[in-house]
């Protein structure tokens, strides 16, 4: 244990999810600290989760995005809160930030919880006033301002990941007619293709048109602040596809740049490479949430896994360390869960292929079973598909979509996948049980049921 007073300056670049409960747990391992959060943007403290809700009107007041305001973290927790103060370059030697190009500030400690951005894609066209990204609360007051200043018909959205679906659902309740282009040959790429064609059913049923293994060649129109008018895609043939607007959604990155000629060591996807107390190759500089590496628990590799669960727990550990705890994060395995079009699609683990790619004798086992008895109504189907290895019998990767109860069940694989349980004991394991909630066997057991037998005769 180092003596704090030696590192009584402690400053956390971000001011969201991560960096927020960074600056607090900090303040609460070592009160006499100085912490000071600097903000690239002009918001802290929003759930990035909720932000389709407010395009729909779900979310009615604008105020209702943030959890905390500046003032509350300034009068309450005594950490110090400036906004539009964007790091763009970093001197470890110095142990200082320098801040809008500008204003160099020093620090003990330095805490980076930068976050991701959207990808871009360079192409004509795609700086246009109508052509969106989305991913912070500057995106979503765009998007909105412009539906509701312009009407579009007709939206368009290049990438069919979870953020590309849950905009079509948003623009799809405000009678906006949608069209998906998608790369690949298949929409949610992670997921297991019997998921995916769940979701593609439910697309279709929807009249929104996806175009798969198409690739967004240029905008047509105007072009920089004017409007752009249709898109021009390269299928099987040259198509012109009509549009009002557009919205990239083609993955995320770390927000690192700033890194790039530091000896910061980066991993997988240039996050920032840190061990399980959150430090990175400068023991002084600690990383958390999307701009930081974590242990893949499945695997035991360094992995970009940014989720808003990793973001906080990360966070909290990053905060209690660079104030002198001895805390350690060990690992994510990667739960997601969305709810599209009323249909809740989740994972945890590893698929099959990335399962067969790591050297696993992996099988997939997949199987349908209602949310409840379904003698009493409203009982739903829940399609599962398991990833177990033969060797070992342990669950690498769970994947489920349903109308109901599917957050239950995942939450149970997460844990056994966490836990290294074998499909032997998740079968074993003592579920609840309600005529109203479940079946006697739980999926979760049903579909294990189905694992054992199918390890037992190979």
């Amino acid at each position: 244990m180092y003596k704090k007073e030696l590192y009584k300056n402690i400053v956390v670049i971000g001011g969201n999810v991560a960096g927020l409960a960074a600056a607090s747990q900090a303040k609460r391992v070592y009160p006499e600290a100085k912490v000071t959060v600097l903000e690239a943007g002009p918001y802290i403290s929003y759930g990035s989760c909720g932000l389709p809700y407010y395009v729909t009107g779900e979310i009615k007041d604008f105020d209702q995005i943030f959890v905390y305001t500046p003032q509350f973290f300034e009068q309450k927790r005594d950490i110090r809160i400036l906004l539009e103060h964007k790091v763009t370059t970093l001197d470890t030697a110095q142990k200082q930030v320098m801040v809008n190009q500008k204003q160099a500030i020093g620090y003990d400690r330095l805490i980076i919880c930068t976050g991701a951005s959207p990808a871009s894609i360079d192409l004509p066209g795609s700086n246009s006033g109508n052509v969106f990204s989305f991913w912070n609360v500057t995106d979503t007051v765009n998007v909105k301002t412009f539906i509701q200043q312009n009407h579009p018909r007709k939206a368009l959205i290049v990438g069919a990941g979870s953020i590309g679906l849950l905009m079509a659902e948003t623009f799809h309740s405000l009678g906006i007619g949608v069209t998906i282009i998608e790369m690949a040959d298949r929409i949610l790429g992670e997921y297991e293709p019997e998921i995916t064609d769940i979701m593609s059913q439910l697309l279709d049923q929807n009249h929104i048109q996806v175009f798969l293994s198409s690739r967004l060649t240029s905008f047509k129109g105007k072009g920089g602040a004017g409007a752009v008018e249709a898109a021009v895609l390269q299928d099987q043939q040259m198509v012109n596809l009509p549009m009002d607007m557009a919205l990239v959604s083609v993955g995320v990155k770390p927000n690192t740049s700033f890194l790039e000629n530091t000896s910061v060591e980066l991993g997988p996807a240039k996050a920032i490479k840190v061990n399980s107390k959150l430090q990175s190759s400068h023991l002084n500089i600690f990383a958390a949430g999307d701009c930081a590496t974590v242990k893949n628990i499945v695997t035991g590799k360094d992995d970009y896994i940014p989720t808003a669960n990793n973001a906080a727990k990360t966070g909290r550990i990053a905060g209690a360390n660079a104030a002198g705890a001895d805390s350690s994060f060990n690992g994510s395995v990667n739960t997601k869960i969305d709810k599209i079009f009323g249909i809740e699609i989740a994972k945890t683990g590893i698929g099959l292929q990335e399962a067969l790619s790591l050297g696993y004798d992996a099988v997939k086992v997949t199987g349908i079973y209602p949310s409840h008895v379904k003698a009493l109504p409203g009982a739903e189907p829940i399609t599962i598909a398991l990833i177990v290895d033969r060797g070992g019998r342990r669950v690498l990767g769970a994947q489920m979509a349903g109308k109901k109860e599917v957050s239950k069940r995942i939450d149970v694989f997460a844990t056994a996948i966490t836990a290294e349980m074998t499909a032997d004991e998740v079968y074993m394991l003592d579920l609840s049980y309600a005529p109203k909630v479940s079946t006697v066997w739980d999926p979760v057991n049903k579909i294990c049921a189905k694992a054992v037998l199918t390890l037992d005769r190979s």
